[in-house]
């Protein structure tokens, strides 16, 4: 395989993509990459059955990405790094509860109904999803995705701060916790049965893969805060901070603990000490010039490759129907997830003591689906394929129909918040 020319071939579509949305669509980018890395999906699949001889290599180059490897291997560190550094910190400390909250039994809630309903739904029109399929679809769907989160809300103007805090604070800090309940779910329904494993082993690695990767996150931001403040060198800067997240985020595998939140941790430690201007205004300005960049092409190669994803994926019209069913069971399921708490005045205290409904709808559909659970689903063993062709869907529904009307839900609820 020639990675090079993988690499070429991927920049190239990216600038394009881009240019032409810039030039005549002018969508945001998360969408419009989106929708145009899909049609150059379709056409070249469909070009390929006409002219095999000239499209296929193509065709055959451009499926050959391991989309597993490259997202969770390769960029998740660099744009969970980038994406915590531009983080409100403030806000996120004043609604950590409710982010904690979300970030795990939201996401536990939301995979078990989920699951339920999917499951009765595909029974009533005859679709073959057995229980055990549905509720590893729900783990592998629920969690938000930081990095189409974080895309999307970038030019959210109107929203009120705590309410984007507690979106990108839950889309930060749920792969853990969505990562170990996917294995649970493995190990007992896909490989070695219910007994196969402790309840304490279970709390055992929970807490080792949280809590190692918070102490572990907080000493790569602190010795890089330490390194950072005392250079202005705008290539000393860079490098420091690159070697932070690139080595933070392979250690963390070494150390079996959170490679994401390692980054989320780091990320937001070099930030805050930023904010705080414990760093030279040189510093400070290099760093959010550099990392800026590297988030807004990273984000661009990566919803280019959601849509190439296409190219190795089995898309039939029961597919496309129990994906569309699917988006819709998921709202159904985070709304629950997040009106059980907020009934009991847990997320929101109203004058009124009545759950806010604006801001409770606003969560649930802010939360959108992304590459985490494209990947998470190419991961998992022996899931069936036309889980993933749906899981895929969801994805792709979720970031073109959430993802462009979120802008308009927000300025119709919060016209008039600065």
């Amino acid at each position: 395989m020639n990675y090079h020319v993988i690499f070429s071939m991927l920049v190239c579509i990216t600038a394009i993509s881009a240019f032409i949305n810039d030039r005549y669509f002018k969508l945001p980018k998360t969408i419009a990459l989106t929708i145009i890395s899909v049609s150059i999906s379709i056409i070249i699949t469909q070009l390929a059955k006409v002219s095999p001889n000239v499209i296929y290599p193509i065709h055959k180059l451009l499926s050959s990405v391991n989309f597993r490897n490259t997202v969770l291997d390769v960029m998740l560190g660099y744009l969970l790094f980038a994406g915590s550094l531009h983080i409100n910190s403030v806000e996120l400390k004043k609604n950590f509860l409710v982010i904690i909250y979300l970030a795990s039994v939201g996401v536990i809630t939301s995979t078990v109904l989920t699951g339920v309903i999917l499951w009765h739904i595909t029974k009533f029109i005859h679709f073959n999803l057995s229980f055990a399929d549905c509720l590893i679809f729900g783990a592998i769907i629920s969690p938000t995705d930081p990095i189409a989160v974080m895309s999307i809300f970038r030019n959210a103007k109107n929203i009120p701060k705590q309410i984007k805090a507690k979106i990108t604070g839950e889309a930060l800090f749920n792969d853990a916790v969505s990562i170990l309940l996917l294995t649970i779910l493995i190990r007992v329904f896909y490989t070695d049965g219910p007994n196969s494993f402790l309840v304490s082993h279970i709390t055992f690695t929970l807490v080792q893969d949280i809590i190692g990767g918070i102490a572990w996150g907080g000493f790569v931001g602190y010795v890089s805060s330490f390194f950072l403040s005392r250079t202005d060198d705008n290539e000393a800067i860079i490098l420091l901070t690159v070697a932070a997240a690139s080595a933070g985020y392979i250690i963390s595998g070494y150390l079996h603990v959170s490679g994401p939140i390692t980054m989320v941790v780091a990320g937001l430690l070099i930030g805050e000490y930023s904010k705080k201007q414990r760093f030279s205004s040189k510093t400070s300005y290099s760093l959010n010039q550099f990392w800026e960049l590297i988030d807004g092409i990273l984000n661009a190669f990566l919803f280019v490759l959601i849509g190439l994803e296409l190219l190795t994926i089995d898309i039939t019209f029961s597919t496309i129907v129990i994906g569309f069913i699917g988006l819709f069971i998921i709202f159904i399921s985070r709304f629950i997830s997040i009106l059980i708490p907020s009934s009991i005045r847990l997320i929101y205290k109203t004058n009124n003591n009545k759950p806010n409904w604006k801001e409770n709808f606003l969560l649930c559909w802010g939360g959108i689906r992304g590459a985490i659970s494209i990947a998470l689903a190419l991961a998992t063993p022996n899931l069936p394929t036309y889980l993933i062709a749906i899981t895929y869907l969801v994805v792709i529904f979720s970031i073109l129909i959430q993802g462009s009307t979120l802008k308009i839900i927000i300025n119709k609820f919060y016209s008039k918040t600065s």
